[in-house]
């Protein structure tokens, strides 16, 4: 449950964040110009890479299997 908590702060926190990034609240990149950034090396490609096998384990993979 604790877990679940965590999960939804960061995300609420990371819709918020790309938000007022879009609204130039704040002067930090968009989520796509950050995406687009980290694609043009092949390190940050295997770091996009990880970073989505990361998230499929930890959350798709946790509600979907029975006992968790």
């Amino acid at each position: 449950m604790f877990a679940t908590v965590c999960w939804l702060i960061l995300l609420a926190l990371g819709v918020l964040i790309e938000l007022l990034s879009r609204l130039e609240r704040i002067t930090t990149p968009t989520l796509n110009r950050t995406g687009a950034l980290a694609a043009r090396s092949v390190v940050g490609r295997l770091f996009l890479l990880a970073f989505w096998i990361f998230v499929g384990l930890h959350l798709f993979a946790r509600y979907t299997l029975p006992g968790h």
